[in-house]
């Protein structure tokens, strides 16, 4: 057993290390280095700050609706600071993100600790059928392939057993089976799961309450989709809006498969395979630096980024706050 919870926790790391060791092997260091001198500061830094701040925003806006309508009242002033926390705590495990601000809404706010991971879950999967929408699109647009894995057919694939997954999931919850064939059979399996707080949040929801929710976190979703064309721009290179809203949800919905933690090296690997033939700049012109080469600067610019302003973010809250309600007993 303690061989299998070794396997478990660090395989994903392992995977991502060897995604990048093929990545600078294929990308030389030097020559990503080389890239990095390309970027634009005057677009690439004030766009990031903002970006990161309006995610931060609209996430902990929405997660402020749900926490009120299903576990406790909340404003977005009490979870903006510990949600900039969670994101700390996210790059280091996503899991003890969300457990963390579970802990601490039950420590400050008194609420039910499984109710509000509840609620966190209940974003979590709109957040995922949102990618996956995006995806499931996007695939009909643009042919994807990596290696000998033609990419739209995987994506189409899992998309509808999602899709179909989620019927199923509305249907439990709201019992529509039942009420459309006027039977009612009780299971104790069933009775036992709406009886826990951890999907309270799930038995309670309406239909309307996911659409809601999920109107909510459109923009942010946006963002983050239309985020790689600004990043691409400011590295004095350029790609078609249009071939960016199609691919960036496939590179999105490969990183939620859980090969590496929070997609790292997989993310990267897919953008670099799926745009490298999409992007032009006249630095390629003189064959200093290639498409691939700048592509995987590129991502790596926007992660460090994106992480270095979590982790300064996160740190300034968590000494203005007190750290012991986010620790695991």
């Amino acid at each position: 057993m303690k061989f299998l919870s070794f396997i478990k926790k660090f395989l994903p790391w392992l995977i991502a290390l060897l995604l990048f060791v093929y990545l600078f092997y294929q990308n030389p260091p030097a020559q990503v280095w080389k890239a990095f001198g390309y970027v634009r500061l005057w677009i690439f830094v004030p766009y990031t700050i903002a970006y990161f701040l309006g995610i931060l925003f609209l996430d902990s806006y929405s997660l402020a609706k749900v926490l009120s309508k299903f576990c406790i009242p909340i404003s977005l002033r009490e979870i903006l600071p510990a949600r900039s926390v969670s994101y700390l705590l996210s790059l280091v495990n996503y899991n003890a993100g969300q457990v963390a601000l579970a802990l601490y809404l039950k420590r400050s706010k008194q609420a039910s600790f499984f109710k509000a991971l509840g609620s966190l879950l209940f974003v979590l999967l709109i957040d995922l059928y949102w990618v996956t929408t995006f995806a499931f699109i996007g695939s009909f647009f643009i042919p994807l392939n990596l290696g000998p894995i033609h990419v739209n057919s995987w994506v189409q694939k899992i998309s509808f057993l999602l899709f179909l997954g989620f019927f199923l999931h509305l249907s439990f919850w709201r019992s529509w089976f039942s009420r459309l064939f006027k039977f009612h059979v009780r299971f104790r399996f069933s009775d036992w799961i709406r009886g826990k707080h951890l999907f309270q949040t799930f038995h309670e929801a309406r239909s309307l309450d996911y659409l809601h929710i999920a109107f909510l976190r459109l923009p942010m979703h946006l963002m983050i989709i239309a985020s790689l064309y600004v990043a691409i721009v400011s590295f004095q290179a350029s790609v078609s809006f249009f071939t960016v809203i199609t691919t960036v949800p496939v590179i999105l919905m490969i990183g939620v498969v859980p090969l590496t933690p929070g997609g790292l090296g997989t993310v990267q690997a897919a953008t670099v395979e799926f745009l490298k033939n999409e992007i032009t700049s006249s630095l390629f012109v003189s064959g200093d630096i290639t498409p691939e080469q700048l592509l995987f600067a590129i991502s790596l610019a926007w992660m460090f980024a994106n992480y270095l302003l979590k982790s300064l973010w996160g740190l300034f809250y968590m000494k203005r706050m007190q750290a012991d309600l986010f620790k695991e007993e």
